[in-house]
């Protein structure tokens, strides 16, 4: 039946998701640059944005002991936490100003599904000069990876539209050095889920603190093999 059809579906998608993680989806080339030097290329470009302001400086991430580690991973990549990578994590306005039911959009969690923005799924909207303040705090740009963290937890999309929007606080904006697809793949894989689940605080409404999300581990493969990674996975489904 059409529903035995689409969850044998998803138990594949979470299955390639699972062997990409682990490095199994696709052959590890030596010749490819190992994802630590990948790793001190990243904290360079950060050092130089500290020094131009773009971004400010956080303080180190504890390391990653071997106990922590969930499963092995080929010696051409490294476990890192998401914080590690990304060049810049916030989430949206905790405050929402009144909608102005035109200017600019506001998403929420609402909008991110299935790997998409939705931006049909709400009308909220702020003034151009209130976007301009949000947009100092958001500054979702192209290319950016968007994570659902109150709420509905999890769910993930890369932004691909030049347009120009802010979220609500239950929105998380992921601005990284690695490959935007890539990250997408690696947040909506069972290993990361699991851990955002795990961190997840609330009662009625759960949600994940930018404090223990920045912490969450993932395994980063050389550049070369991100992009080999998500060709693979993207063939075998039109997601």
């Amino acid at each position: 039946s059409t529903q035995q059809y689409a969850k044998l579906q998803t138990l594949l998608k979470s299955k390639v998701l699972d062997w990409a993680m682990r490095g199994k989806l696709v052959e590890q080339d030596p010749h490819d640059e190992p994802a630590s030097v990948l790793l001190e290329k990243i904290k360079a470009e950060k050092r130089k944005m500290i020094k131009e302001k773009e971004i400010k400086k956080s303080k180190p991430l504890p390391p990653i002991t071997d106990e922590e580690k969930p499963f092995d991973i080929p010696d051409s990549w490294e476990w890192v936490r998401l914080g590690n990578i990304a060049k810049r994590i916030t989430d949206g306005t905790h405050n929402p100003p009144p909608n102005s039911h035109e200017g600019k959009q506001v998403i929420s969690a609402i909008n991110i599904k299935k790997g998409k923005i939705d931006f049909s799924l709400s009308n909220r909207f702020v003034s151009e000069d209130q976007f301009l303040k949000e947009d100092k705090r958001t500054n979702i740009r192209k290319g950016d990876v968007l994570l659902t963290i109150v709420g509905s937890l999890g769910n993930a999309a890369v932004v691909d539209t030049d347009k120009l929007f802010t979220a609500q606080r239950s929105v998380a904006v992921i601005s990284s050095n690695i490959l935007s697809k890539f990250l997408y793949y690696v947040l909506i894989s069972a290993m990361f889920k699991t851990q955002i689940f795990a961190n997840a605080k609330g009662t009625t409404q759960k949600g994940i603190y930018l404090s223990k999300l920045i912490n969450l581990k993932l395994p980063l493969p050389p550049l070369a093999e991100q992009n080999r990674i998500v060709d693979k996975i993207d063939n075998l489904f039109i997601y």
